[in-house]
């Protein structure tokens, strides 16, 4: 407790240059913390807008419907498929849906789109869609013409709005080509302006009613209780059904899974960098004060103070101002990181509304673990420790002899 008491008065003899060093470790903290939380908000957004949002926690298929997406690549019995799957005690969710690639033309325009016929309430469940329409309705009361719910960069692209008729061309069971005149019901809005160019969604009744088989099914998405147990329900699926194609989220959005996988395995140490740039101006620090007190350290020695007590009283200089900066540094990042998490880091002003092109949101909520707070103040103990060593060791290397005779 001596060497503590004697530690702290010995920080603030110099209290502008203990200062000084507390901010920069402030400082560094902060802004450690706060890059760590934009690159972790802006993946776990991703994560939410592409898994959540479009491709669902794991998908099933006929093997060779991913290469070639059309309507004669059905799973056998798939509704009944599907029912099996939902009594599945991982599974939430599951929704049928008939895929397949298309033509969409309007009275100017055309485009090539991937259209799902689907269950309304099902996929709303799954994808949360009917939420994700931000213009006119979620497939309402049935009328003359069936009813297509498009994204708005689709819409743009055609020219058309809600209430415009749009013809859909595409193949039907046997191969010949149907068209068919849809009403734009209502458009979705997701951060990915790619998905909203390419996917539209229609009733699968009407669809199924179209390509001549009500009850084919070309997809099954899923959703799970628990995310995190997707490798083991996809590989029990696989094992159930060995004629169908079982794929989870890592497997359809790879660089997805490896960016996610990258940040949980190293962000601390990203952070950590950071930290340890500060540790050498903590090193310095230390250094010059212990090259200011030598005539002090030599009479400590002369008269009995052990060398392990003055190694001791230089770490514990050492950790006191890591400690206050890093408890300071942590506690306004961690309200600064609640409080944009609340409202939003805005980058449209930077160029950020061209992130919709490669997936992103131009807003980014950033966000931290409680757990990465504790990770980090080890990592500053730690670092402050190992900054105190050379400083400690060139004070208990002093001759007293010699220090005592120091002006």
């Amino acid at each position: 407790m001596m060497l503590v008491k004697i530690s702290w008065r010995n920080i603030w003899r110099n209290s502008a240059r203990s200062l000084v060093i507390i901010i920069a470790i402030v400082l560094g903290v902060l802004g450690g913390n706060f890059s760590a939380a934009i690159r972790l908000g802006v993946e776990r957004q991703n994560f939410k807008e592409t898994v959540e949002h479009q491709v669902s926690h794991i998908q099933l298929h006929h093997p060779e419907f991913i290469a070639n997406p059309e309507a004669h690549y059905r799973i056998e019995d798939g509704l009944k498929v599907a029912g099996e799957i939902s009594q599945h005690p991982g599974v939430d969710v599951v929704s049928p849906r008939i895929v397949f690639d298309g033509m969409a033309s309007s009275a100017n325009m055309n485009a090539g789109v991937r259209i799902k016929g689907v269950d309304p309430e099902a996929e709303t469940a799954t994808t949360d869609l009917g939420n994700l329409v931000t213009s006119g309705n979620y497939f309402g009361e049935p009328g003359r013409l069936p009813q297509v719910i498009t994204g708005k960069e689709l819409a743009d692209e055609l020219n058309v709005e809600v209430g415009s008729r749009i013809v859909l061309t595409f193949q039907d069971m046997t191969g010949e080509m149907v068209s068919a005149s849809f009403r734009i019901e209502g458009l979705y809005e997701v951060t990915s302006t790619a998905f909203e160019k390419r996917n539209l969604f229609v009733r699968s009744d009407d669809l199924n009613e179209l390509i001549g088989d009500q009850e084919a099914v070309t997809e099954i998405a899923v959703v799970l209780h628990d995310v995190d147990t997707y490798r083991k329900v996809s590989g029990e699926l696989q094992d159930t059904y060995p004629d169908i194609s079982v794929r989870h989220w890592a497997d359809m959005q790879p660089s997805l899974y490896y960016s996610l996988e990258f940040l949980n395995r190293n962000l601390i140490w990203i952070v950590g960098l950071i930290i340890l740039g500060v540790s050498f101006g903590l090193l310095n620090t230390i250094l010059m004060s212990v090259l200011e007190r030598i005539r002090e350290l030599g009479i400590l020695m002369a008269i009995g103070m052990k060398k392990a007590k003055v190694f001791g009283m230089i770490v514990f200089e050492t950790t006191i101002l890591a400690i206050i900066g890093g408890t300071a540094g942590l506690i306004l990042s961690w309200g600064m990181i609640r409080y944009l998490n609340h409202r939003g880091v805005d980058i449209a002003a930077f160029g950020g509304e061209g992130m919709g092109d490669f997936g992103y949101a131009s807003v980014i909520y950033p966000e931290l673990d409680t757990a990465f707070y504790f990770q980090v103040a080890i990592v500053i103990v730690a670092f402050a420790i190992l900054a105190a060593c050379y400083p400690a060791w060139k004070a208990i290397r002093l001759v007293p002899a010699e220090a005592v005779r120091e002006e």
